[in-house]
């Protein structure tokens, strides 16, 4: 994965890396929001939706709630 840097006038850094998502380190975490129906039916949502599942888990609560998957554990906001 190649990264490029960019800073903008107040400092701030952000890098651009191409690559796969889902094949970054341990150590970084993943997050994505998703909708109150937890569909997760296009875009990126499906492949979160196969890789870490949890979605039946999500809708048995009826809450609104926040997914959050970090070092390959999923969490319940």
């Amino acid at each position: 994965m190649a990264g490029s840097p960019h800073e903008d006038a107040e400092g701030s850094r952000i890098t651009y890396v191409k690559g796969d998502l889902f094949a970054c380190p341990k150590t970084d975490s993943l997050a994505h929001c998703i909708s109150e129906d937890c569909r997760m039916g296009a875009g990126i949502a499906v492949l979160f939706k196969k890789k870490f599942g949890g979605v039946q888990e999500l809708l048995n609560q009826r809450l609104d709630v926040v997914l959050i998957v970090c070092n390959g554990k999923m969490y319940l906001q």
